[in-house]
């Protein structure tokens, strides 16, 4: 996850668009924490540490989600993926955790019936002692924004599970394409102005002058996590600005604001 060291602001906005009455009823779709979805949750939880004959250790979850954010210090050197007990190397280790996904993917996913075929194996880097896996979610049309739709692993030489994070979510039914136009989007966005700090710790101004300050990219997933729920936004990702540029997430069903990030670090 990239971290910023300042953080931006800018007054929420919304584009103008005539949305059908049906889809503005069922858009945006989306999950609420609920008692059922927990007690799976645990449910998955149990199940794992009994497949895999684990001592009983408590869950470190993601908010809502309830996939594994951490991997319990109770877990350490527990489990193997590789029973040969030999180095291996990089395509016996994608071969590795490619059997131990299949085993375990109720626990990365419990509530969104995510198999292999909803994951794509995006790097597997060699970093001296261990390897580093990062899987992509493929089940939406789209690529998924905001931080969520991955899964990492670290698995040491010998095949020991060193560390895991999953921000895997549900897969929901969206829209197969957006009701306003990028040109719409980007002519929203001039004359906007973004506040950050400078390296002196001086409040600063940036407003975008002209069209040509603005880019609208290809269409994305966009999840948004707002406290016991999250809904799930087809949304266009619009980079503001010159050198320093913000990316400004905008509902490509209804025209709203959903988020904003600075690009840059001061």
């Amino acid at each position: 996850m990239c971290a910023y060291l300042f953080s931006s602001c800018t007054s929420p906005g919304q584009v103008g668009v005539n949305v059908p009455q049906g889809k503005k009823a069922s858009y945006p779709p989306f999950i609420e924490d609920s008692a059922a979805r927990r007690q799976s949750a645990e449910e998955a939880w149990k199940k794992f540490i009994s497949d895999f004959r684990l001592p009983d250790a408590k869950a470190d979850l993601e908010p809502l989600l309830n996939t594994p954010r951490t991997l319990p210090m109770e877990f350490a050197g527990r489990i193997n993926l590789n029973p040969r007990g030999l180095a291996f190397n990089q395509m016996e280790a994608a071969e590795s955790l490619r059997r131990f996904l299949e085993r375990a993917k109720i626990l990365f996913g419990a509530d969104s019936l995510l198999g292999l075929k909803d994951l794509s194996l995006v790097s597997l880097a060699n970093e001296g002692s261990f390897y580093r896996a990062v899987y992509q979610q493929s089940s939406y049309p789209f690529p998924i924004a905001n931080g969520f739709g991955d899964l990492r692993l670290i698995i040491g030489k010998d095949g020991t599970l060193l560390q895991w994070g999953s921000r895997l979510i549900p897969k929901l039914e969206l829209p197969a394409s957006a009701e306003i136009e990028p040109r719409t989007v980007a002519e929203k966005m001039v004359g906007r102005e973004f506040s950050y700090t400078n390296i002196a710790g001086q409040p600063m101004k940036y407003k975008a002058a002209q069209i040509a300050d603005v880019t609208v990219k290809e269409l994305v997933v966009y999840p948004k996590l707002d406290d016991k729920q999250m809904s799930i936004h087809l949304a266009y990702p619009v980079e503001v600005g010159k050198g320093m540029t913000w990316t400004v997430y905008v509902d490509a069903i209804d025209g709203k604001e959903l988020g904003v990030k600075q690009n840059f670090a001061t």
